[in-house]
Formats: structure tokens, C-alpha cells, sequence
């Protein structure tokens, strides 16, 4: 509340946020100064108002809260790629591997605390094996870093209530003497299961590492990544290029290693005031050569350069690789570049990637084609950045207009038989004689999804005495759909 209104703090009154709760208004938080007059999280705010009249009392907003604490775990992410949210207030930050950045997990835990204490947020911390043991310590104990495979002695002094299970089940733990996680050990699973469902074994088992617990990243972790911790922070573009260059690199020696390739790149900048700034640039297909990686972000940083707002500089840069897909090394021909199919895909697949980044992928696009029998409903466009599939091929081997209508318009045509192709047609009050046709093309409409069918197309390419050459449909079967069809121009060919 006092970072989102600052004339807070300078107040002298005492601070709470309330909820309706037990069909009262109740203390959810309170500040220090609350705290000092022995107000207490579960009180009656009546009670509280009572005791402090000048009590300041705000309505707590769940769905605020779940935003500002979602973005603090976006923020943590300079610890590790993988920041779980279990619950507003309550996150795990898995910093398997991360250590070395740090040195050590006792510097991560250090600097951890000394940024929320920056940043007025307080925190209670722990570091185990498992995210249901360091959730223990840091709720109930008093070790805050259990060394590895240290968690099951560093928990079994904790009360029950410690294995994050629902509170009527932790008090029939209690009143069968069940007190601590310790007295679990050495009972048998059977009864305990029969007793307690398998809840109390499973969150058990999570503490202890026998079971797998996943968790859901608040933004999907990347299996390639490459990250740098700075000495001093940066503020300029000129400088996050100057980082960006060597990130490439080593994310490009990675997928190398891994034969793969990645249609995604985003760029995290962890500012020193624990806002993080986000860019992303895709590709039209799986990339990781540094040079066209670096040409995307280039651009996207020049894009945003009247309006970047660094604060007192970026501590950390984070280069992660998303969607990422097989890509093997390909092997150049010796003597004839401009025979090398897979190299002028490549470079068409860099070109379509720059001009999408830099004028966006909605303006930058491709025709690609449904399955249906319908020509006008065949083409549409799709962004050239998402991946083709087999359907985006025209079906089609027959001639087609090289410009088509977006509707066929009805023409005034003359046929020497009512089945045959026309002799003379008008269109946009100009009459043209047909000097060549070819045809009919018969095109039925399509019955899926459909009540009732449209009638069948005949279609002709004609060519006029002047040499130029339509595409006209006659709709309707003579004698069997109408007796008066009509006809339409629906494009033309070169």
C-alpha cells in the first residue's frame, strides 16, 4: 500500500489492511507502527479502532496484490530462470546451478535479504534440497540453509503444521500425539495412509525428496539460456549491445552443442530497483547464429530507445531461447554458393525475421491456404514468423488468376447454348467479345458446416479479341440448379 501511495509514509497514524473474514472486518497486515500497539493479524478492525482512533484502514485487493507480488517474482527471476508462485505471499525460487553466479548459497540468501530490506518488503527465507523442506524452515525453524541431503534432520523438530497440510488434518495429527514431523519417520505407510489419506504421505515424501514435486514457473523456464552478472551496472543502449554480443555467443554454443535452434529469443534486464525489463524478437524459423540474433535485438533496442527508462542501471542481463526445435549443421558447397538452396533459405528466413521485428509480425506476411473448394475462400494471409504447415500449400494444380476478386462480380454474359461458354460478356458497362475460352472448371460448394449447399460454378478462362484473359463462372446447373443462371467475373490472368 505505501509503495503504491507515497504520501504513506510520511503519516505518523498506523497502517492496516483489512478483510471480511468470520462475518467481520478483520486485520489482514499491518505496518510497524501497528505493530508496536500490539495489533495483530486475525483482530477485529472494531477492536483495533477502539484501541487507535486515528487507525488508517484500507480494503485489502486481492486481485492488486496477486499483480504486485507476481511482478516481485519476476524480479527474483535474476536468481534463477525458475520462480514458482504457490500463492500470493509464497513463492520457491529453484536456484539449482545458479549458485556458482553468486558464490554460494549463502551470498544468494545474503543479497536476497538485503534487496527486500531495500526495497521495505519483509521475508522470511530458507534453502533446502526440497521446496517442502526449505517451506518448512523458513515458516517454522530456525536453520535457514540445510546442507545437501541435511533436510530430514533440519525437519523433524517442526511441528506437523510445517508439511503445509489443511489445518483439520494437522489436528487429528495432534490429537492422536502426533506433534512433530519426526514422530511420521519410522510409522508405517499403511495406517497412516487408511487414517490420513494420501495427502499427509505425499506432502511428506515432498519434504523429504522421495517424491517429486514440479513446479509451475511463473514464466516458462528456457532450457538454453545465458546470463551475465554485472560489477557495475549499465545504463546506455550502446552498453546492453556491448553485453547482448557475448550472450549470443555463448547461447549459440548451447543450442550448438544441443542441435537445436529457437524461433524465440527474450532478453531480461533486471534493474537495480528490482524492475525488469523485458524484450522479445522472433524468427520465422529456428535460429541461433549470434550475428542475425544480435542484427533482431539491434533493432528492437533502437525501437525503443526514445523511450527507455534504465532507473539507476541494469545488474544483470538474461539471453533465454524459447520454442526451440532440431537444427542440425549444415554442410555449404565448396564452389557454387548461389546453388545452395539451404543457404538463400536462410538468408530469406533472416530478411522475413528483420523486417517483422522492426515493422511488426501483423504487417510482415505470407500467403498461405486453407483446405476448401471455394477460390475466394482458399488464400489468406498469416504472419511470415509462424510456422508453415503442409495445408499452407495451394492444393490447387489447375491455372489460376494471378488477382482474384475478394467477391465475384456479376457480369452480363451471351452463351450460344445455355451450357456453353460465353461469346460476349459486359462488365462494368464495357462489352468484350471472347475471341478464345477454355472450360468449364465445375467447382461445387462445400456441404460441411453448411444447412444447404450454394449452387455449383462453371468455371472458364476466356480471352477477348484485345488479348486479355478473364476468369468468368457461370452459377447455377442449366436444367438442374436454375433456369436462368447467372454469371460472374471473378479475376484475371497476366
Amino acid at each position: 500500500m505505501k509503495k503504491q501511495q507515497k504520501s504513506l509514509e510520511e503519516t505518523a497514524a498506523p497502517i492496516v489492511i483489512h478483510e471480511n473474514a468470520k462475518s467481520a472486518l478483520r486485520i489482514r497486515a499491518i505496518d510497524a507502527r501497528a505493530g508496536k500497539l500490539g495489533f495483530y493479524q486475525g483482530q477485529a478492525l472494531a477492536d483495533a479502532r477502539a484501541i487507535e482512533p486515528k487507525l488508517m484502514a484500507f480494503e485489502a485487493d486481492a486481485q492488486e496484490e496477486a499483480q504486485s507480488f507476481r511482478r516481485l517474482a519476476v524480479a527474483l527471476m535474476r536468481y534463477s530462470p525458475v520462480v514458482s508462485v504457490q500463492a500470493t505471499g509464497e513463492l520457491f525460487i529453484d536456484i539449482t546451478g545458479c549458485q556458482r553466479l553468486f558464490g554460494g548459497e549463502e551470498a544468494i540468501l545474503s543479497d536476497l535479504k538485503e534487496r527486500m530490506a531495500r526495497a521495505s518488503y519483509s521475508m522470511c527465507a530458507a534453502i533446502a534440497d526440497t521446496a517442502g523442506a526449505a517451506w518448512a524452515l523458513a515458516r517454522f525453524g530456525c536453520v535457514e540453509i540445510a546442507g545437501d541431503g541435511a533436510q530430514r534432520r533440519a525437519i523433524a523438530s517442526l511441528p506437523v503444521e510445517a508439511l503445509r497440510l489443511p489445518p483439520e488434518l494437522s489436528d487429528r495429527l495432534r490429537r492422536l500425539g502426533l506433534k512433530t514431523i519426526g514422530q511420521l519417520y519410522d510409522m508405517p505407510r499403511r495406517p497412516l495412509t487408511a487414517r490420513f489419506t494420501k495427502a499427509l504421505l505425499s506432502r511428506l515424501g515432498q519434504a523429504l525428496g522421495t517424491e517429486a514435486e514440479p513446479l509451475v514457473p511463473v514464466i516458462p523456464a528456457p532450457r538454453y539460456y545465458a546470463e551475465r552478472k554485472l560489477a557495475e551496472p549499465i545504463a546506455t543502449i550502446e552498453a546492453i549491445k556491448s553485453v547482448l554480443a557475448p550472450l549470443a555467443h555463448d547461447l549459440n554454443e548451447q543450442l550448438v552443442r544441443g542441435a537445436a535452434g529457437a524461433r524465440r529469443f527474450d532478453l531480461a534486464l533486471f534493474r537495480v530497483d528490482n524492475e525488469v525489463t523485458r524484450l522479445g524478437v522472433g524468427a520465422s524459423a529456428p535460429a541461433r547464429a549470434p550475428a542475425h540474433v544480435m542484427r533482431l535485438f539491434s533493432n528492437r533496442l533502437d525501437d525503443i530507445r526514445d523511450d527507455h527508462d534504465a532507473g539507476f542501471g541494469y545488474e544483470q542481463l538474461r539471453l533465454s531461447a524459447f520454442d526451440v526445435r532440431p537444427l542440425g549443421v549444415r554442410q555449404r558447397t565448396a564452389f557454387d554458393l548461389q546453388s545452395d538452396r539451404e543457404a538463400q533459405e536462410e538468408a530469406l528466413a533472416e530478411l522475413k525475421d528483420r523486417l517483422s521485428n522492426r515493422l511488426g509480425a501483423k504487417h510482415v506476411r505470407r500467403v498461405s491456404f486453407r483446405n476448401t473448394h471455394l477460390p475466394e475462400r482458399a488464400a489468406f494471409f498469416t504472419p511470415v514468423v509462424t510456422p508453415a504447415s503442409p495445408s499452407n500449400v495451394s492444393p490447387e494444380e489447375r491455372p489460376r488468376p494471378i488477382k482474384l476478386l475478394p467477391r465475384p462480380e456479376e457480369i452480363e454474359a451471351l452463351a450460344e447454348v445455355p451450357d456453353g461458354p460465353p461469346i460476349r460478356f459486359k462488365w462494368r458497362r464495357v462489352a468484350y467479345a471472347v475471341a478464345r475460352a477454355n472450360g468449364p472448371e465445375r467447382i461445387a460448394d462445400e456441404w460441411q458446416g453448411k444447412e444447404t449447399a450454394g449452387p455449383t460454378r462453371d468455371y472458364y478462362r476466356v480471352e477477348t479479341q484485345e488479348g486479355r484473359r478473364y476468369w468468368l463462372f457461370r452459377e447455377g446447373l442449366y436444367g438442374g440448379e436454375t433456369t436462368n443462371p447467372r454469371w460472374f467475373l471473378h479475376g484475371f490472368f497476366a
